[in-house]
Formats: C-alpha cells, structure tokens, sequence
C-alpha cells in the first residue's frame, strides 16, 4: 500500500512547524538564561522580547512562504505551538538547569584563572606598589602645606 504524496507532504509540513516551534522555545529559553546572567530593567527586557517576536514572526513567515506557499494554515501554527508546548514539557527545565550548572563550572574556573594571575601579578608588582604608598604619602604631605599656605594667602587679602 502506497501513501498519498500530498498525505507526506502535509506530515512533512506538520513536522517542520513542530521542530520550528521547539527551535523558537529554546531560543526563548536562551533569552531567558540571558536574563540569569546579566541582570537587566524592564526597558532592555521589553527591548529583547520584541526582537525575540520579530524573530519569531520572520521564521514562521518564511516557514509558511517556503512550505506552503505563503498560506496560512491552521495546523501549521497549531504545530509550532505543539511544538513550544512539548519542549516546554519535556526539555526546558533541564536546558536552564544544564545552562546554569555549565555556568557555575565555567565562572568556577575563571575565577581560580584570575585568582592565579592576581596572586603573580601582586607578587610582580609589589615593589612598585610600596614606592608607590611611601610616593603617594610624600605627595600628601606637600599638598597638605600648599593647602595651607593657600589658605593663609587668601585670608591675609
């Protein structure tokens, strides 16, 4: 028994709307971990969120432009939000956790990356720093007596 074309072209067409609707929450999610990380106003997450829709707007267009001919079609946008929903449900969670915990391994070793470096550097640079305090000390003193003698000139007058 042979399958109609136009039956596998419709499955093909589901299929691709359900997948666009999986790529399209998982970019959100993407946003979201954004969010996580750099904490941010309502004004730069109103921003984000329309740029997100235009995105949004643009793959469903040339989702619907490239599969069927521009006509929208009620089960087509019923799979992209089947497809949200699944992903949603089933994958969500575990991509933010996952982000979250590469995050927290990742800025792990960044921070014992500039730990070490910060250690050399201070013992590289220790010398300077001490000439530094006694310079800075030195220079505190003779701003303090030009101070003074200005405020002596300013009084005689």
């Amino acid at each position: 028994m042979q399958i109609n074309p136009s039956i596998t072209q419709e499955a093909v067409f589901l299929g691709i709307s359900l997948l666009l609707g999986v790529c399209l929450f998982f970019l959100y999610d993407i946003f979201r971990i954004f969010r996580r990380i750099v904490p941010h106003g309502n004004v730069w997450i109103a921003l984000e969120d329309i740029c997100y829709w235009l995105v949004c707007t643009a793959a469903v267009f040339v989702m619907l432009y490239q599969e069927n001919d521009g006509m929208v079609r009620g089960f087509a946008l019923g799979g992209i939000v089947l497809g949200m929903l699944c992903y949603y449900c089933l994958l969500s969670r575990l991509v933010i956790r996952l982000h979250v915990a590469v995050l927290r391994v990742v800025l792990g070793v960044l921070r014992k990356i500039f730990g070490f470096f910060s250690k050399i550097f201070s013992f590289l640079f220790r010398p300077f720093f001490r000439v530094g305090k006694k310079g800075g000390g030195f220079l505190k003193k003779q701003l303090k007596k030009v101070g003074k003698a200005f405020k002596i000139g300013i009084s005689k007058h």
